[in-house]
């Protein structure tokens, strides 16, 4: 091959590479690499904080406006049997043993206005017992006895109610028991047989006195009934009752009649030999019962004593046997009248016979 071949191969060859190296250098100098710059940053700033609403303090409540007083007012009441000088109680209690003759009432009041019309009302057993007018005089407030009741032979046992009133309105109430019996209006252990019990013999059976009891027979199924020639509003009357004879089946009824008119109607409160009680009302020859017939363990059977305790107290009436109340109901058919014992034979052919003894008639407030 000749020179001229080589040569133009060579320059085929190398022109192209020279060129290339020429269009990469122009500057003569073989640049640093250029790093590109960084980002510009663009500062961040904190969002700006929320508006705050200036918190204010909610107002106060309104002040609460206290009604004005209403009127006079009467607080911490209570009894004592006494007082000191200064006006102190005494023994105070709600319940006293038998015979005080005086109890106070206290109270603690304010609102009130001297020269106002009042008046102080005692009640025992719920009967008006006193009532005392006067002119209030002890100040507008104060805390010291109010008012007293006073008997000289001692307070009768029972129930008081007090009430003071001002200018019509009740300013103050309160209440305390007297304990004890009531006094004793009627007795008889018929040991004498002219105390003044009915006494005769009739087709139905017989009344009367007989070794130191008083007696009451009753035959042919007939009731039969003593009476004490008395009179009497409210009481309790105590009795034993012995029964000395019954038919075989104990078919009978005993006891006490209380408010018995002048027809011989009124109240019945009985027992019978087999173990029953009742309360009942006789009005025109008509018995009707106010507690019926009623079993009770209570009750001694057969030939026994029972001790009956029969209660006419205003239209109250209550039967008791042994210490235990049985029965209670309430009429007021009647108010008033005479006391009677009782007997009666319900068997057909037989008869009954039951002995009474120890009879107490007591006022109501013995209850």
């Amino acid at each position: 091959m000749s020179r001229k071949w080589i040569l133009a191969v060579v320059l085929v060859l190398v022109l192209p590479a020279l060129a290339c190296s020429f269009s990469l250098n122009l500057g003569g100098e073989t640049p640093e690499p250029t790093t590109p710059p960084p980002p510009t940053e663009i500062p961040t700033q904190a969002p700006p904080p929320p508006t705050q609403v200036p918190t204010q303090a909610p107002p106060p409540p309104p002040t609460p406006t206290l009604p004005a007083p209403a009127g006079p007012s009467f607080t911490n009441i209570f009894f004592a049997a006494g007082k000191t000088d200064a006006g102190d109680p005494i023994d105070a209690a709600t319940e006293f043993p038998p015979g005080p003759t005086i109890v106070y009432a206290f109270a603690t009041w304010e609102g009130m206005t001297d020269g106002v019309q009042a008046e102080s009302v005692w009640y025992h057993e719920g009967d008006e017992a006193v009532r005392t007018p006067f002119d209030w005089s002890m100040g507008s407030l104060g805390a010291t006895w109010v008012a007293y009741i006073e008997r000289d032979e001692g307070l009768w046992p029972g129930h008081y109610d007090w009430e003071l009133w001002a200018a019509d309105n009740l300013l103050a109430t309160g209440s305390f028991a007297v304990r004890g019996e009531a006094p004793v209006l009627f007795q008889d252990d018929f040991s004498d047989p002219g105390s003044g019990w009915e006494v005769g013999d009739y087709p139905g059976g017989s009344v009367g006195y007989r070794d130191g009891s008083y007696v009451i027979t009753s035959i042919g199924g007939k009731m039969m009934w003593g009476l004490a020639y008395q009179s009497f509003r409210d009481v309790v009357i105590e009795v034993d009752a012995t029964q000395a004879y019954a038919g075989p089946e104990n078919d009978n009824a005993y006891g006490v009649m209380c408010r018995v008119q002048p027809n011989d109607d009124g109240y019945l409160l009985r027992v019978s030999a087999d173990g029953y009680y009742s309360i009942a009302i006789e009005n025109n020859e008509e018995i009707e019962a106010l507690v019926d017939w009623t079993k009770s363990d209570v009750i001694r059977q057969g030939n026994a004593t029972n001790h009956l305790r029969a209660v006419c107290d205003g239209s109250d009436l209550a039967l008791f046997v042994n210490g235990e109340l049985l029965g209670e109901a309430s009429d007021s058919t009647f108010s008033e009248g005479d006391i009677a014992l009782t007997a009666s034979s319900y068997e057909e052919g037989e008869g009954t016979e039951v002995h009474f003894d120890n009879l107490v008639v007591r006022a109501a407030a013995a209850r």
